[in-house]
């Protein structure tokens, strides 16, 4: 692959057999990782409107880098209309001007190219053969919050003992606003220049109470990706490789 910084074989085991040395010295009874990027970012998603194109490749790298075999990974899913509109905002945080995608180009792609969530999952019950896999909707995460943080901790932790850390950083999300703004001035002076004040748009219009979400979608669209995920979720239901959390409804 054609990308900087280019890192060998030899070189990427190198500095992980260094990370996982020093972590496997206190012989710990689980190590609990997270990577979001592990099959890609939001960039393989949105200039191509699939979901990770180059992830089989990434996800076996990253499989093969494990001293010891994977016992569980555990992935959250997420609506269509919702996930590609949250990585095209992620998407504008670290652009630059040369491979900047037009929000119509990325809508377009996502709507002919039908992304799939079971696909994603099968690659990784492929590559780590002895993982079990537990997923979980984005959109149930509040109400399965604990259940999601107990399955990462194993049976031997007390949650309840857990205290929230506490975030005095946090990084302000663009909102809609923010975006629109930012479009209208990459259309105006083009993208090198308008991109220059992605950050400062971002403060000045955060997600919040004043100013809502990003949602690139007609309501025929957001619709037709909620019923692909809704479709999706039937077969990811169906798999016996993956275990689906869910809400108890009465």
């Amino acid at each position: 692959m054609d990308w900087d910084p280019k890192i060998t074989d030899t070189e990427l085991r190198n500095l992980t057999g260094a990370f996982f040395d020093e972590i496997i010295e206190d012989a710990p009874k689980r190590i609990v990782l997270s990577d979001e990027n592990m099959a890609g970012h939001c960039g393989h998603c949105v200039k191509r409107g699939v979901l990770y194109r180059w992830r089989r490749r990434l996800i076996e790298v990253f499989s093969a880098q494990f001293p010891h075999p994977v016992n569980e990974v555990h992935l959250g899913v997420r609506n269509y209309a919702d996930f590609f509109a949250s990585a095209y905002v992620e998407y504008l945080r670290s652009v630059t001007g040369q491979w900047f995608v037009a929000e119509p180009v990325m809508r377009k792609q996502v709507l002919e190219n039908m992304p799939s969530w079971h696909n994603v999952l099968k690659s990784v019950v492929t590559l780590f053969p002895e993982a079990k896999l537990v997923v979980w909707k984005y959109e149930d995460f509040r109400a399965l919050d604990t259940h999601v943080l107990s399955n990462l901790c194993g049976p031997d932790i007390d949650i309840s003992k857990l205290k929230k850390p506490k975030d005095g950083n946090k990084r302000p999300t663009a909102s809609g606003r923010a975006v629109a703004e930012l479009l209208q001035r990459i259309h105006k002076d083009g993208a090198e220049v308008a991109l220059q004040e992605r950050m400062t748009l971002q403060e000045r219009y955060p997600r919040g109470a004043e100013f809502g979400s990003y949602d690139p979608w007609t309501s025929n669209e957001r619709a037709h990706l909620t019923r692909m995920y809704e479709r999706d979720l039937v077969d990811i239901r169906a798999n016996p490789d993956i275990a689906l959390l869910e809400i108890e409804h009465a």
